[in-house]
């Protein structure tokens, strides 16, 4: 299975996107960056802490690929060097270079020191005459050298330091008080590894040396020749409060902590620990070293009573209007968020630039993080779901029950679901359970039920359908010559309901002049397929819901809010549609079709699916434009006859509900894909033979991948979807190079096709004469 890459531009502070220094793709742990000539390669994860990180489509990156250039020398430094870069890539090696200091008295196999440089940021170290690496530049000519040069090297350094004897003796002095006469430990190395002198003729193993030397505690090592340290191990004492643990604050000027840090002694070393949520963790908010003239030694109550402190004035000071934006993160984006392990509230800016805090079940307080940033950045490789504030109160508890129960030494109790994510809108507590549902699934719609059947037993089918077929287009009375029961249905037929907004519906019902052609290509190529996903339950509500002239008449002006306004007569049509199918089927069968249950689906998925389409093609919709969707939508479910109860209050809640549903019904199915065929006709018949193939892109690109994967939709071929960029191109008579940037390709493709299909939607509204 061809793994699915999430994929990162590397920028400078002042470089546009569309020129970025490199290309990352990242799988699971394994990153590789683009290398032009070569291709792909494993690149160092520690490369993207130098950048501004910038998460963008595949689509995006394979379009930047092309004009990534070989990066040229940093400032004196050498070119990349590539073939050293394909030797390495398996170890990480891609950014790291070595260089030998040659000078006249210190020829290559006897170098002044080791010189290593980051690529392709700007840090450098060498090898110190005290046998640690040390940053700062050392003059003399660099000759670049393996890794395997570089141990070989080392190790001529430092028996050079102590005149080529087999065992080398080192002084570790405690950089807080540095007493060369009282060093904090004495180590050597030779045959029998690293040791450390503890008293009489004992030495213990340890790690020191190595730990100091690449920084990992803080520490001097000062060589010592053999005699020297004979006669420090004779008179060496411990200094009597060296493994007592010592703890230090910053204060700011206004006398609040900026950090409080403990640090002990062990095996020589310094180590240090800061004072985080309650606890103490290797997470340092500051060095112990740091700014001395504003260092205060404490004792270990006032350093817990400040880490307190400190954990409450790090909560930040939260939104001006007190409104958050709630995330589950989860291992799996498929999985129920009360399984979540963090919960994370933001406020201002985008997802990856905002503020945000993370929730603390141990404190039970919000505290300042980085994890919505880390994973837009795909540092880490969890999924931020996005909740509501009921949700994200219930999570809360959850995770405060988990910590009380892992407190008291007991398995935490399986806490009650709260919903997956479908993919877009927020996870919101059900409003209806299945139960509910299924109780629904056996109603229809009495009214428009009574009238139809009128009609047919009269054997009027044909000549009713003489009199609507103009119905749309006639004034406000509704024609005469028809039946009692079906001129009462259209008399009686419900108007706006009492909660629907005028002032929002005036507003929505603009939305057809300015968003036609996306309206359609959302309609086709991600509604449609959506409610095929569940075709062997709702293939019975099709009739009046696969043409745009629904969407045409509701979102136009004047459509719902006059009394014969164009959208209120379609959506009456439709129910009579509806009700001929049911009436049509009447052979016992187990549940009625075109039910409560399948009404909800196919409005709900409209008023869902429109607004998501829309922002996945580019087209520019606001937030409003979303939710004047949205209600338009519902007050056509109302219209329709749907149950109030399947006529949520929010978008979110629509999502809910939509998702709850398709759960339920959706499945691989022939009819599904025998729908879907069908549809695949429709784009073909419909669009210019340039564009033959389009429809697997544009499906595949809206919906996510099992979605199409049910349906039988062939898998996307990225090499021929971009291919369509010159005919859309030339369809929409722009210059060439029009397309390059990827929201204007894929708004100016929605637009072609949406247009196309537009000029081709056609279907028969009439009443059939028989099953």
């Amino acid at each position: 299975m061809t793994p699915r890459y999430r994929y990162i531009a590397l920028l400078d502070s002042d470089r546009p996107i569309e020129n970025p220094l490199l290309i990352l793709r990242i799988h699971g742990s394994r990153e590789e960056m683009y290398v032009p000539s070569y291709g792909w390669e494993r690149a160092d994860p520690l490369c993207r802490e130098w950048f501004v990180n910038v998460a963008i489509t595949e689509v995006r990156a394979l379009r930047l690929l092309p004009d990534l250039l070989p990066t040229g020398p940093l400032e004196d430094r050498d070119p990349y060097p590539h073939a050293l870069t394909r030797d390495a890539a398996e170890g990480f090696g891609t950014q790291w270079f070595y260089y030998a200091i040659e000078t006249p008295e210190h020829p290559l196999d006897d170098p002044l020191t080791i010189v290593r440089q980051h690529y392709p940021s700007k840090y450098e170290s060498s090898f110190t005459p005290g046998l640690v690496w040390k940053s700062g530049r050392v003059p003399g000519r660099r000759v670049q050298i393996t890794s395997e040069d570089l141990d070989r090297l080392e190790q001529v350094l430092i028996r050079r330091a102590f005149g080529g004897a087999e065992v080398h003796h080192y002084s570790i002095v405690n950089p807080l008080y540095p007493d060369v006469e009282h060093p904090a430990a004495i180590a050597r190395v030779g045959p029998e590894g690293t040791q450390r002198f503890v008293r009489g003729d004992e030495w213990a193993t340890t790690n020191v040396v190595s730990d100091v030397r690449y920084g990992y505690c803080h520490g001097t090592l000062v060589p010592l020749t053999e005699q020297a340290a004979a006669d420090l191990v004779e008179r060496w004492r411990p200094r009597p409060d060296s493994s007592r643990t010592r703890h230090y604050t910053w204060l700011h000027d206004d006398g609040q902590p900026a950090a409080v840090v403990r640090a002990w002694e062990k095996d020589g070393g310094l180590y240090e620990e800061s004072y985080r949520d309650g606890l103490w963790g290797g997470r340092r908010t500051k060095c112990v070293l740091d700014d001395p003239a504003r260092r205060t030694e404490i004792d270990q109550a006032t350093a817990e009573r400040l880490g307190t402190i400190l954990d409450g004035w790090e909560s930040g000071s939260g939104p001006d209007d007190g409104r958050y934006n709630y995330f589950a993160i989860v291992e799996d984006e498929k999985e129920d968020v009360s399984a979540a392990h963090s919960l994370i509230r933001s406020w201002g800016g985008d997802r990856g630039t905002t503020h945000e805090e993370k929730f603390n079940s141990r404190i039970d307080r919000w505290r300042m993080c980085l994890t919505l940033y880390e994973i837009e950045t795909a540092r880490d490789d969890s999924y931020a779901i996005p909740i509501s504030e009921e949700v994200a109160e219930n999570l809360r508890n959850i995770l405060l029950d988990h910590f009380a129960a892992r407190s008291d030494g007991r398995a935490p109790e399986a806490p009650r679901p709260l919903g997956s994510w479908p993919g877009f809108g927020k996870v919101t507590l059900a409003q209806v359970d299945d139960r509910t549902l299924d109780s629904l699934r056996q109603v229809g719609d009495p009214a428009a039920d009574a009238a139809v059947a009128e009609l047919y037993e009269l054997g009027e089918v044909d000549r009713v359908n003489e009199l609507l077929a103009g119905f749309p287009r006639n004034g406000d009375e509704v024609p005469e010559g028809l039946p009692p029961l079906l001129r009462r249905y259209f008399a009686e037929s419900p108007g706006l309901p009492e909660w629907a907004d005028r002032e929002v519906i005036e507003r929505g019902q603009g939305l057809w002049d300015r968003f036609a052609p996306h309206l359609a290509t959302a309609l086709y190529g991600y509604a449609l397929p959506v409610r095929y996903g569940s075709a062997p339950r709702l293939r019975h509500t099709r009739l009046g819901m696969e043409s745009a002239r629904l969407l045409r008449d509701v979102l136009t002006d004047g459509g719902l809010l006059e009394p014969g306004g164009r959208g209120l007569r379609t959506v009456r049509k439709i129910r009579l549609l509806h009700a001929t199918t049911r009436y049509h089927s009447r052979s016992g069968a187990e549940d009625p079709p075109a039910n409560q249950e399948d009404l909800a689906a196919t409005v709900g998925t409209l008023s869902v699916c429109l607004p998501e389409g829309l922002k996945k093609l580019c087209a520019g919709p606001s937030e409003r434009d979303r939710d004047d969707c949205f209600h338009i939508m519902s007050v056509v479910g109302h219209l329709m006859g749907v149950d109030r109860r399947l006529l949520p209050a929010t978008y979110d809640e629509a999502v809910t509900l939509m998702d709850t549903i398709w759960q339920r019904g959706r499945t691989e199915s022939t009819a599904g894909k025998e729908l879907t065929a069908a549809l695949e006709r429709r784009f073909h018949d419909a669009l210019p033979r340039e564009l033959g193939g389009v429809f697997t892109g544009v499906v595949r690109t809206l919906s996510r991948d099992e979605l199409p994967d049910l349906l039988g939709v062939e898998r996307l071929d990225l090499v021929a979807w971009l291919g369509f960029g010159g005919p859309i191109t030339a369809l929409a008579g722009l210059p060439a190079g029009s397309l390059d940037e990827h929201n204007v390709w894929t708004r100016t493709l929605s637009e072609v096709v949406g247009e196309a299909l537009l000029d081709a939607d056609r279907e028969d509204w009439t009443l059939p004469a028989g099953p």
